[in-house]
């Protein structure tokens, strides 16, 4: 596997780390571009990768503002726009990267939440969406009633920060517990009070024109998630105009399926998809 990294700047004269992993010596079959969950980065799925590889594709990702090696204060944007806005320029990049290869956009969490509403906010020219525990329903904002209420009356301090998420929630295997905790580029604190507020808004957004989501879609998620509830992606499955569309449900799988026990099933999955 050959791998190679830069830097390209986005909006606000943010400077975004990117990376990429392609197969030694086979002609790929298609690009995925990858969308890191809340507070991690991109790196954390060169297992991925490598996967991929084996299989002929491609696989790039960024590292979202405030995040991983990408400048800005760590997690944290005033609206989900900054998001789009660098995933938009990524994918422009991956796409002079690989010319005429299919690019396909794989969203995890809080990063699938971005790449749901970047599809429906800007219609984009991509093969096909995968989303990993996406962040996203109408019912995961009403969830969030109680904090919208306390996240509003706490906005003359923006910068304040929420508790951080349980580390354990993310996988029942302990190795993968063990490095996301011990990774350097995994923010450990929680979101700033305006970021939660953009998320809530971003996800009301999305939830509010799912209609308008047309793409090839397939949607995966674990069904002992804690941290994204499963209703979201059962509604973008149900209400997504697309065409070819598939929801695939894991029975007792944590947050992160790509990083559960069961992970070889998933992303076999994904590639069958593919």
């Amino acid at each position: 596997m050959v791998t190679g990294s830069g830097f390209f700047d986005s909006t606000g004269g943010r400077h975004i780390f990117e990376q990429w992993w392609r197969p030694d010596n086979a002609q790929p079959r298609g690009v995925v571009a990858i969308c890191h969950g809340f507070a991690e980065h991109g790196g954390r799925y060169a297992e991925v990768a490598q996967y991929f590889a084996d299989r002929g594709y491609v696989t790039e990702a960024l590292d979202l503002r405030g995040h991983g090696r990408s400048d800005g204060v760590r997690v944290h944007v005033r609206s989900f726009n900054e998001y789009l806005n660098d995933l938009d320029r990524f994918l422009t990049n991956v796409r002079l990267r690989n010319p005429g290869l299919p690019v396909v956009l794989l969203g995890h969490s809080m990063g699938g939440g971005i790449a749901a509403l970047y599809v429906i906010a800007r219609q984009p020219d991509l093969a096909g969406v995968v989303l990993s525990g996406p962040a996203v329903g109408s019912d995961f904002v009403k969830l969030s009633g109680a904090r919208r209420l306390m996240l509003k009356a706490m906005a003359v301090a923006p910068r304040l920060r929420l508790p951080s998420l349980p580390a354990t929630a993310v996988s029942r295997d302990p190795e993968v517990v063990r490095r996301y905790e011990e990774d350097p580029l995994v923010f450990r604190g929680g979101s700033t009070i305006a970021h939660a507020m953009a998320g809530v808004r971003a996800i009301t957004r999305a939830s509010r024109d799912m209609e308008q989501f047309s793409l090839p879609l397939l949607i995966v998620h674990g069904t002992a998630d804690s941290l994204v509830p499963v209703a979201g992606s059962e509604e973008l499955y149900r209400r997504a105009q697309s065409s070819d569309k598939a929801l695939k449900l894991y029975e007792g799988l944590y947050h992160e399926v790509l990083n559960e026990p069961e992970r070889l099933e998933v992303l076999g999955d994904i590639v069958s998809w593919l």
